[in-house]
């Protein structure tokens, strides 16, 4: 940039020459850059191509994480947080990432399914990471996956549970889905909710599912929600206080 040497300021653009006013009140001159890219340029450079290849990749991410957040909606709606979109695109780009057989901007999650590693990244996946069930289940569990049934022995609500302020009732559910993340397409069943007082004594805890339709990617998610009694209505906490979680899956696709 130059400095103008006029008995006048000159403000404004002149052909290529930009004039202006600077933080010092000093006239100033510069000439204008061209610092935009055209469509040709960023088609046919090469320096472009790492750029290109990521913008594929991320985007088929993108359609395999709408598709993801909707296999078990009915939990997600009612617990998650404002960064539940953007770590279902991590997962799917995490997943990706386990493609070591295609070329950059050809790798495919359907691909990275194929590693043995891949399954155990949906393990432990939370709808609302705020909530998460390490810190607001207390106590161990258990899955048969040939009955289909969860159980919790011996579970005392007020000692087992990290109870949110305000809340009176813990309602639990799981649901078990077969997710075809190759076509895209789901089935998910969902057990019966079961709802316990806060002061409600040591009992067993059993939730049953029926068995998904096909042999692809089986997830199991377990619902925990919480409630208050407000003039006799039972009335949900709102889904920052309650928990999704992943906590087993098994990939069928051979």
């Amino acid at each position: 940039m130059a400095k103008v040497i006029a008995p006048f300021k000159i403000v404004g653009t002149i052909d290529d020459l930009n004039f202006y006013i600077d933080q010092g009140d000093v006239n100033r001159v510069r000439q204008k850059g061209n610092t935009g890219v055209t469509s040709e340029q960023f088609k046919n450079y090469p320096c472009f191509q790492k750029v290109k290849n990521h913008g594929k990749e991320f985007g088929s991410c993108v359609r395999k994480a709408q598709n993801f957040r909707h296999v078990a909606f009915h939990f997600n709606n009612r617990a998650k947080d404002g960064s539940f979109a953007g770590r279902c695109k991590k997962l799917m780009l995490d997943i990706l990432n386990e493609d070591f057989v295609n070329s950059d901007g050809e790798r495919t999650v359907e691909k990275g399914m194929e590693s043995p590693d891949a399954t155990g990244y949906f393990i432990n996946f939370e709808g609302n990471k705020l909530r998460p069930l390490t810190t607001v289940l207390k106590k161990d569990w258990l899955w048969n996956e040939t009955t289909g049934q969860f159980a919790i022995n011996s579970f005392n609500p007020t000692e087992h549970i990290n109870w949110p302020e305000g809340a009176h009732q813990l309602h639990l559910a799981i649901g078990l889905t077969n997710w075809n993340y190759i076509d895209n397409k789901f089935t998910t069943c969902y057990s019966q909710e079961i709802i316990i007082d806060k002061n409600e004594n040591t009992t067993d805890i059993y939730l049953k599912s029926e068995k998904p339709e096909g042999e692809h990617l089986q997830l199991l998610f377990l619902f925990i929600g919480f409630s208050c009694i407000d003039r006799k209505k039972t009335k949900e906490l709102k889904r920052a206080n309650n928990t999704v979680s992943i906590i087993w899956a098994d990939n069928r696709i051979k």
